[in-house]
């Protein structure tokens, strides 16, 4: 999706909803103008921009059409963004004391994304696509943790499609295994480092997405 449509759908949304999805000092001044009902030609002569990029920093101009769609594109922009400040935000802390509740948001924020095994270890045999869900607090909320909690989230994870939960306590282990690896030798060979039998393939296919290691490779 290009980068205009992306904006438009923002405009839109925000008009929508009566947020701001998308700021910008051209598009705050195109949408003042455009809700005090100036037409195109008004708003480009206002502005000095051409006619075509005035209708890129207007909204849709039948704003009911096809509001699923909207919602769900700017979803999915809203949780694009919040995964790449929590990997941002982890890696800044990654060697600090409290680089567990990073790694735990970052988790919790990467809930149902898919990932791939590296296919290595006796579990697989190849790579195997996966994802999962994080227990939440509520209720059933999963295993007791010692440490931060993150807002609404329990503290184990649950491999989608298997019988296979993963304890915080044991990501924990895994993560100080990998960093160990990683600083010792540049890098972490396979999920068997992790020193974590049964969720080692998960957590380092996880590990590498976030950046906290790397590969042989």
């Amino acid at each position: 999706m290009s980068a205009a449509k992306v904006r438009k759908l923002l405009i839109t949304a925000g008009v929508r909803d009566g947020k701001t999805y998308y700021e910008n000092p051209v598009a705050d001044r195109v949408l003042k103008l455009w809700k005090e009902k100036k037409t195109v030609a008004e708003i480009a002569m206002a502005t000095g921009l051409s006619r075509s990029s005035v209708t890129g920093y207007t909204p849709h101009s039948k704003i009911i059409y096809s509001l699923d769609t909207m919602s769900t594109e700017a979803e999915r922009i809203k949780l694009f963004r919040s995964r790449k400040t929590a990997v941002e935000e982890l890696i800044v802390h990654i060697n600090l004391p409290d680089v567990s509740e990073y790694l735990w948001k970052c988790i919790c924020l990467f809930e149902n994304y898919p990932f791939k095994t590296s296919g290595r270890g006796k579990e697989h045999t190849g790579a195997t696509k996966f994802s999962y869900t994080v227990s939440r607090s509520t209720g059933a909320g999963g295993r007791h943790y010692a440490g931060v909690d993150v807002p609404g989230y329990g503290n184990e994870i649950w491999i989608e499609g298997k019988e296979k939960s993963i304890s915080r306590s044991t990501v924990d282990l895994a993560y100080r295994n990998g960093r160990t690896e990683q600083e010792s030798c540049g890098f972490v060979s396979g999920p068997r480092k992790l020193g974590v039998p049964g969720s080692r393939s998960y957590l380092y296919a996880m590990f590498l997405r976030f950046g906290v290691i790397t590969s042989e490779v």
